[in-house]
């Protein structure tokens, strides 16, 4: 008798347990689904954020994209107009250096290559009557005007 009422409070005691191990992981389970409410409501919001960001950088990029066109039959229109021979030899230049095409002379020195540039050079550079060229890297020389410094 006195091992079945053993086995009894024994019975209860993990009946005890597992109804309140039940209503603590019920109590859990709602506060993680009040947690998944507030987090899907920050998605939500995060994604018309998105949608409105994502407006506006469509909208100005097909802004870019027209003016960018302008500027491309605007560039043909000055193209066309230039002494081929000229714009040649810019080309020709430009597929090796890229944006360095034309590079200005500052403490007679070429700012392509940073090497010094003999005085005939450097007199010719000054004069502008002519393209003239860096005789070490090839790159066009120009003298730099006081408003391009000042920028």
């Amino acid at each position: 008798m006195k091992s079945l009422q053993l086995e009894e409070e024994i019975a209860k005691e993990q009946v005890n347990f597992a109804n309140e191990e039940i209503a603590r992981l019920e109590k859990v389970v709602e506060v993680k689904q009040e947690v998944i409410e507030k987090l899907q409501t920050e998605i939500a919001t995060a994604n018309e954020q998105t949608e409105s960001v994502k407006a506006e950088v469509d909208a100005v990029l097909t802004q870019i994209n027209a003016e960018r066109q302008k500027v491309f039959v605007k560039k043909d229109e000055l193209i066309s107009k230039m002494n081929q021979k000229g714009l040649s030899f810019y080309q020709k230049i430009r597929r090796w250096a890229k944006n360095t095409t034309a590079v200005p002379v500052k403490n007679q020195a070429c700012y392509g290559c940073f090497l010094a540039i003999n005085d005939k050079t450097y007199a010719e550079v000054i004069k502008g009557e002519e393209i003239t060229t860096c005789p070490h890297c090839g790159r066009i020389l120009y003298m730099e005007t006081q408003e391009d410094t000042a920028k």
